[in-house]
């Protein structure tokens, strides 16, 4: 086969490359479809790839971004042989590509991770004794949490700064509400608590629909479509809303919630990327992730009141996983049983949790848990598992964003004009190269 001309390089796709076939079931070992064909279809670009990075300006966001495609696919090579590891080679292979995902996407900090935890735990000891919470599933958290437990003084300094960074996060939410509300409005006109897979579906067909019309043309070229897994997600590359058929239910809140980080995060800042000509500022510059993520997170919070759980779930879960505070890692199975029990609590603390929720929450938990091992085989056995960590993108960009505008909110600037910078493009705007980037790309 002929190699490809440079403009023909495919993207390295990890996410499909490692998402299991069976993820979100709870089968004891995590299976891949399209791992191995992937990993042959990009060999076949791989010199192309190669060159295209030693032709790069050195020092630049362009060399930057082709060094992790390199990475990306090394990364995937790895995910492959520790699948097909024997018992000789799986532990050297899980440490590969553990060390692999740390070195892309970074690990949680175990300082923050320890004051997390303490948090939950003192709060879960308020709760011993009462009737309507299982003290079975309160043990599996105290258990797990106590040797971890750390005595933590609160820094009057970090609540003032707590408490500018949520008034910011409140006035950021008005401004978006002052341009989008109509989009939040269909789902208090829907009439609906609950909204199926397919009925999110149309809430995001009507939300396009109204952008089209109201907002800007250019969200013509968008489109709702569907994709395996448990997640919505957008692919700013063929500009696609992706909400998978099988997804659970979403409260009202969530559904506020996905339209403010799916829709007006992810999906406006790619269409506008695309105004500028610079295709990277529409599919992310090479480490924008956090920021984007974090952006999302936020924005989710700036809409509801309050921050989304799966942004700390996701970061102390990724941490449990690695063994980040006590150098113990744990099993997929492990980490299912401390998530679901936290679910439980909580959904019977906030008096939110039914019997017939259960098989549904199972559902969910496993989905969350599947994402840390993705590329990974996931087996409950004595053997290392390797720890996929780009999820903690999301806490760790959600305290970036929040000191990035509230720093630019006590500089002057009004929540309404933060908005419509941070939505340009896909940049994080506390990188200087990022900034001079999209400052380049409009001039």
């Amino acid at each position: 086969m002929s190699e490809k001309s440079k403009t023909d390089i495919p993207l390295v796709k990890v996410l499909e490359a490692i998402q299991p076939s069976n993820s979100g079931k709870g089968e004891p070992v995590l299976t891949y479809t399209a791992l191995g064909r992937l990993i042959k279809e990009y060999e076949t670009t791989h010199r192309a790839r190669e060159r295209k990075f030693w032709e790069s300006e050195s020092g630049t966001l362009n060399e930057s971004y082709n060094a992790r495609e390199l990475a990306f696919e090394y990364f995937l090579h790895t995910a492959k042989k520790l699948i097909d590891a024997d018992d000789t080679t799986r532990d050297i292979w899980a440490d590969r590509y553990t060390q692999a995902s740390i070195e892309l996407y970074g690990e949680p900090d175990k300082e923050e991770v320890t004051n997390l935890i303490t948090e939950e735990y003192q709060a879960l000891l308020d709760l011993r004794g009462n009737e309507d919470i299982s003290q079975t599933h309160l043990s599996i958290l105290l258990e797990a949490y106590g040797p971890m437990l750390a005595t933590r003084a609160d820094s009057q300094v970090d609540i003032i700064d707590s408490l500018h960074e949520r008034e910011a996060i409140h006035e950021y939410g008005k401004a978006i509400l002052a341009k989008y509300k109509p989009i939040f409005d269909l789902v208090e006109e829907s009439g609906k608590t609950e909204f199926s897979a397919k009925e999110l579906h149309t809430l995001f067909e009507k939300a396009l629909d109204w952008l089209k019309k109201n907002d800007d043309p250019d969200w013509k070229d968008w489109s709702i479509g569907e994709a395996k897994g448990n997640f919505i997600f957008v692919k700013a590359d063929n500009m696609t809303i992706n909400i998978p058929p099988h997804r659970e239910a979403a409260s009202a809140q969530e559904a506020r919630g996905v339209l403010a980080h799916e829709l007006l995060v992810h999906a406006l800042r790619g269409k506008n990327g695309y105004k500028t000509g610079d295709k990277e500022l529409a599919t992310g510059v090479a480490g924008y992730l956090s920021a984007e993520e974090g952006l999302g997170i936020l924005s989710e919070e700036a809409i509801n009141g309050e921050l989304p759980e799966k942004a700390y779930d996701r970061y102390v879960d990724i941490a449990l996983a690695l063994g980040s505070v006590d150098g113990v890692q744990k099993t997929r199975q492990e980490v299912f049983e401390i998530s679901f029990a936290r679910q439980i609590v909580r959904g019977q603390k906030n008096g939110t949790l039914r019997d017939t929720d259960i098989s549904v929450l199972e559902r969910k938990v496993w989905g969350h848990v599947d994402r840390i091992y993705r590329g990974s085989p996931g087996d409950n056995t004595n053997a290392k598992q390797g720890i996929f960590t780009k999820d903690i993108a999301y806490y760790v960009g959600y305290k970036l964003m929040a000191q990035y505008i509230t720093e630019q909110m006590t500089l002057g600037k009004s929540a309404s004009e933060i908005f419509e910078y941070l939505s340009q493009a896909k940049i994080d705007p506390t990188n200087k190269e990022h900034v001079a980037r999209l400052n380049s790309a409009k001039s």
